[in-house]
């Protein structure tokens, strides 16, 4: 799975670039991940090379999804420019503003990569933060990490409901 975000900042090849290279350079199948929230994203991933893709964040507001109530509100009313990244072991996080997200965002600007890395791990309580926020809906101790394809999403819908839309061209 191919996932852009993973390379942030780090490397200088673009994802119009990067994904026919690994599509060339692979003899498996190439799912797209990052993004991918409604069937432009689906068209481009498989224009680009990727034999499907793997869809996160569209699926978190659905009926089915056991993500709590708030969150899925959360998502919908937001778009990606409420998103601020974050530092921690093993990589970055998106995350829509919650008390704990505003300490590891300031922890990431105010100290070094290690330190803050260390202490946003402390503070993510082992995993515990992001349920905290994704399926509690504490806003206070947790963190609610999505992508950027928040900005596609603008109303809570069955899973159903949303392949429909992210097949809608493939008919």
């Amino acid at each position: 799975m191919a996932n852009l975000f993973l390379q942030f900042g780090e490397k200088t090849i673009g994802s119009f670039s990067l994904i026919p290279m690994i599509a060339d350079a692979i003899d498996m199948p190439l799912a797209l991940a990052g993004g991918v929230a409604d069937s432009r994203g689906v068209r481009a991933a498989l224009a680009l090379g990727a034999d499907g893709v793997y869809v996160g964040t569209r699926l978190i507001p659905t009926f089915e999804n056991p993500a709590h109530p708030k969150v899925k509100q959360l998502i919908v009313d937001s778009t990606a420019e409420d998103l601020k990244i974050f530092r921690t072991a093993p990589a970055y996080y998106r995350s829509l503003p919650t008390k704990i997200r505003e300490q590891m965002v300031a922890n990431d600007n105010n100290l070094s990569k290690q330190e803050a890395w260390a202490t946003n791990a402390a503070l993510m309580q082992g995993g515990s933060g992001m349920r905290l926020g994704m399926l509690e809906g504490d806003f206070d101790a947790g963190f609610v990490s999505v992508g950027t394809g928040i900005s596609m999403i603008h109303k809570i819908q069955s899973v159903a409901e949303v392949v429909a839309e992210l097949m809608a061209d493939f008919k």
